[in-house]
């Protein structure tokens, strides 16, 4: 009888202990299901976070749920698992919410950029109708005064302007204005008949002028010919100590070249040993590019 009677009382104490610990138990798994309820509710209603990492929160509520469930030996995983379920809701939402955010400012960034475009485009295209207005302006003023004829102030500035880039071409053709220089020293002994045969004044004072055809240069350019030369380098040496007036005329469509070709026989007389040189603006022609030399 006394082995049954010593089970029996051993039996109840472990009965009797498992009572006491069971309330103890329960109020500990309440306060972890408390605390992590309360951390997953705080995510739920956060105005940031808590539309994110849906699946994350409903894994974390049913963890949750198994804590609460949990008997006592199984009590420390289901805490541990509910714990890691809530931390990783909460980590999941932060990253859904930085994604998001990060999205949010690339749209923003891209949207910048495409406005920033459009206004360099529309900047670029008004300039580029400012700049068609001006060359239509500039084109319309000069065909005026093309058409007008006007001896103004204007007119007598761009043909100083032709006149000017006219004698930086002049400038490339050193090599013929050294070759008429030579021609005009061999051709000095024979001045005088050079004169006669060539249509210029005599070599005494007074007026005296000497008129070069488009013939005296070579076709459309504003090169003299070899005889061209020479008759200006004679009416050079003829009149060196009187001034020398150059007359450029051309039609309507060879004014540009009637004032080039000015120019040349400028460089001519000049290298010819001419003292007072100077052009005129440029008078009208009824056909061609001509020049008159007049000396003064």
């Amino acid at each position: 009888m006394k082995p049954t009677i010593v089970t029996t009382w051993a039996l109840a104490g472990v009965l009797a202990l498992g009572s006491v610990m069971t309330p103890a138990h329960a109020a500990s798994t309440d306060a972890d299901v408390a605390r992590l309820s309360a951390q997953l509710e705080q995510l739920d209603a956060s105005p940031v976070l808590g539309q994110y990492a849906t699946a994350q929160r409903t894994l974390a509520r049913n963890a949750i749920a198994d804590l609460q469930n949990a008997g006592r030996s199984g009590h420390d995983h289901a805490l541990f698992m509910a714990e890691q379920r809530v931390q990783l809701a909460e980590a999941a939402a932060k990253v859904d919410a930085d994604r998001a955010k990060l999205d949010q400012l690339q749209r923003e960034h891209d949207q910048i950029m495409l406005e920033a475009s459009q206004a360099d485009a529309a900047r670029s295209q008004a300039e580029l109708a400012r700049q068609r207005l001006q060359y239509e302006a500039a084109v319309q003023q000069a065909q005026m005064l093309q058409a007008q004829g006007a001896q103004s102030a204007q007119q007598a500035q761009q043909a100083q302007a032709e006149a000017t880039q006219a004698k930086k071409l002049a400038a490339a053709q050193a090599r013929a204005a050294a070759l008429a220089r030579k021609e005009a020293r061999l051709a000095e002994a024979a001045t005088k008949a050079l004169q006669g045969s060539g249509g210029s004044a005599p070599a005494s004072g007074g007026h005296a002028s000497l008129h070069l055809s488009p013939g005296s240069f070579e076709g459309g350019s504003d090169n003299l010919t070899a005889s061209g030369r020479r008759r200006v380098a004679d009416f050079a040496r003829a009149h060196a100590s009187q001034r020398i007036v150059i007359e450029p005329r051309g039609a309507s469509d060879s004014r540009v070249l009637a004032g080039r070709r000015a120019v040349a026989v400028e460089a001519a007389l000049e290298a010819a040993g001419a003292g007072q040189v100077s052009i005129r603006s440029v008078g009208h022609a009824s056909k061609g590019a001509e020049v008159e030399i007049r000396a003064e």
